[in-house]
């Protein structure tokens, strides 16, 4: 009896026994799970970060190839600027020259004026004394000794071949007042008488 009393109770301690590693191995198989489940959002969370990284990488290409774009960019931009400016100086030097031609040219073209006026007085003046020189002459051609011997040439030669002459080679020669002016020898000898 005291044999089956020591089995009952070593049964019971080992379905004690079994009991409580049957709970310890729920326990486990819950913390078991309880860590895939950890694992696989672990798992997940870094994936995540890898796309994320990626994500990133690639975003950082992008603003790296952008920089590059942009760095380009401005350099073009600065060499254009560059050769504005130059374009500009040059166009400003350009322009002081014209600048200077013109106004040279307007000192000539004022130069030229005054000469031009100037020579126009002069020739006003000289045309003046010419017809006063003329007026002159004709005024006092009578008293001339070239028509003292003109007079006593035509007197000689005779009137009318002179006239006649005259008529042909300068049909615009006004013979009248030749004729009035050297009247024929016989009107002059009636005149006498």
């Amino acid at each position: 009896m005291k044999v089956l009393g020591e089995f009952r109770t070593r049964m019971q301690e080992q379905r004690k026994l079994v009991a409580q590693s049957s709970k310890a191995d729920k326990e486990h198989q819950q913390a078991m799970e309880g860590l895939k489940a950890a694992l696989e959002s672990a798992r997940t969370a870094y994936e995540q970060m890898e796309a994320d990284l990626k994500e990133s990488e690639s975003n950082l290409l992008n603003m790296t190839k952008q920089l590059d774009n942009a760095n380009a960019a401005q350099k073009v931009a600065a060499e254009a600027l560059e050769a504005a400016n130059i374009e500009k100086r040059r166009l400003l030097e350009e322009a002081k020259s014209r600048e200077e031609e013109v106004s040279s040219l307007r000192k000539e073209l004022a130069d030229a004026e005054k000469a031009k006026q100037e020579a126009e007085d002069g020739k006003k003046d000289v045309e003046e004394k010419l017809a006063n020189a003329e007026a002159d002459f004709v005024a006092n051609f009578h008293n001339t000794e070239a028509y003292s011997n003109f007079s006593d040439y035509f007197a000689r030669v005779g009137q009318q071949e002179v006239l006649t002459a005259l008529r042909n080679d300068h049909p615009e020669f006004n013979v009248k007042d030749l004729e009035a002016r050297f009247p024929p020898p016989d009107a002059e000898g009636e005149e006498d008488s």
